[in-house]
């Protein structure tokens, strides 16, 4: 069985559409855990894990939509790895959504994702501190309980209805900044917070070079972006020592 995590606010709009999806899965041996406890994000993370029943455990934004053959795929690759990236669409209208999704593609199991499929006997809880980086922190504490952790990513993606401008982007953006300094503390070598890997091999290694040369425009764009959030990262960095 896998189990299912939701988290949600009060009067979430998404939900019904993520369970549904759910429910449209091929795979059919599934549990479905909303946690709505008007908690972070990670708190309620951590009460749908100690709640699940199933053998492997996925956790999913409530703004997400999983592709129907998803689930069945995970299952079937987990017995190779110790965890499974999940790759993500942003589906959302306008030119901004478009540019996220085109970054996005570039992210897809590196060091900025994070795994999303895991055996529940293996699972560590989100460190309740932390806010945003909390997910880059739980894939950290699964490579230090697991030093040969193998990850493994699905053919099937999530779609993510986020419907995000960039004034709301750049706002999140903010938020989840708050937490780098203590990030940074609790994993001081991580090559995540390096600018040569953020910023420079992420979209560079594995051939990926060749779509920035094919979409100057769209790279350039993304190059404002990673500027306008390093921007943010460090000021917010030095507002919250």
């Amino acid at each position: 069985m896998v189990s299912c995590v939701i988290p949600i606010v009060r009067n979430d709009p998404h939900v019904k559409g993520c369970v549904e999806a759910i429910k449209r899965s091929t795979y059919k041996n599934v549990e479905i855990i909303v946690v709505d406890e008007g908690l972070e994000r990670s708190q309620q993370r951590n009460i749908g894990i100690k709640r699940a029943q199933g053998e492997y455990l996925i956790w999913i934004d409530s703004d997400m939509r999983l592709h129907p053959k998803l689930l069945e795929d995970c299952v079937n690759k987990i017995d190779w790895y110790t965890a499974l990236y999940i790759p993500e669409r942003i589906v959302t209208d306008g030119f901004f959504g478009y540019l996220r999704d085109w970054e996005r593609q570039f992210y897809n199991g590196t060091l900025v994702d994070v795994v999303r499929f895991i055996r529940t006997k293996n699972c560590p809880l989100f460190d309740e501190s932390l806010h945003g980086v909390e997910d880059s922190d739980w894939e950290r504490q699964i490579i230090k309980a697991i030093p040969n952790a193998v990850f493994g990513t699905t053919d099937y993606p999530f779609y993510h209805h986020d419907k995000v401008g960039l004034f709301k982007y750049l706002k999140k953006k903010a938020y989840y900044a708050q937490s780098l300094n203590q990030y940074k503390s609790k994993n001081p070598e991580d090559r995540l917070l390096t600018f040569k890997y953020r910023c420079w091999e992420i979209f560079t290694q594995n051939g990926k070079w060749k779509r920035l040369i094919q979409r100057p425009d769209l790279s350039f764009l993304v190059a404002c972006l990673l500027f306008a959030r390093g921007v943010i990262m460090i000021h917010q960095s030095m507002k919250y020592k």
